[in-house]
């Protein structure tokens, strides 16, 4: 079995954030020790400005088909290096592990959570979240794309690793 562990920046360790993906890797290995696990650092996601009335401009313009003048649309933004080596990586998974610190509706709409899911989704593989503190429900997790969230602890406790780890590669699971 092979597990892609996934760890936002500024957690598990907020110092340093490849070091918190590899200890959190660690104690995986540990828990599960026929489960190849592969550690990710992802950025945190930011949280949106909140809006306010009469903030922003009152939307202007002009509606303009555009490929009906015979111009091409606007392609996608361009993604960030850090999500599309996940993109290719997770092809490779039988499971990709989320970490993060807490993990509410924000957090899994947009963010490192966010971005597992989206990448796991075309391959189906399962993706599993280990955050600090759980603020979602079950309906909540299933529309995101996330099969399990397992509250390890703020910071992250060993044994509710393991345990996770335990649950998600048997011990009779193969490399």
């Amino acid at each position: 079995m092979h597990a892609l562990i996934v760890a936002a920046s500024g957690g598990p360790d907020p110092e340093d954030p490849a070091v918190g993906a590899a200890a959190l890797a660690a104690a995986w290995s540990a828990a599960a020790p026929r489960c190849a696990v592969e550690p990710l650092v992802l950025p945190a996601a930011e949280p949106p400005p909140p809006a306010r009335p009469g903030d922003g401009p009152a939307p202007v313009g002009v509606f303009v088909p555009t490929t009906a003048l015979g111009l091409s649309s606007v392609g996608p933004p361009p993604v960030a290096p850090e999500v599309a080596l996940l993109g290719e990586r997770v092809g490779d998974a039988d499971l990709v592990v989320v970490h993060v610190r807490v993990l509410d509706g924000a957090a899994l709409h947009s963010g490192p959570a966010a971005a597992a899911a989206r990448a796991a989704a075309p391959h189906a593989v399962p993706v599993v979240v280990l955050a600090g503190r759980s603020e979602v429900s079950r309906r909540e997790l299933a529309a995101a794309g996330v099969v399990g969230v397992h509250e390890v602890g703020e910071p992250w406790d060993a044994g509710s690793v393991g345990r996770a780890a335990r649950t998600w590669a048997p011990s009779w699971g193969t490399l």
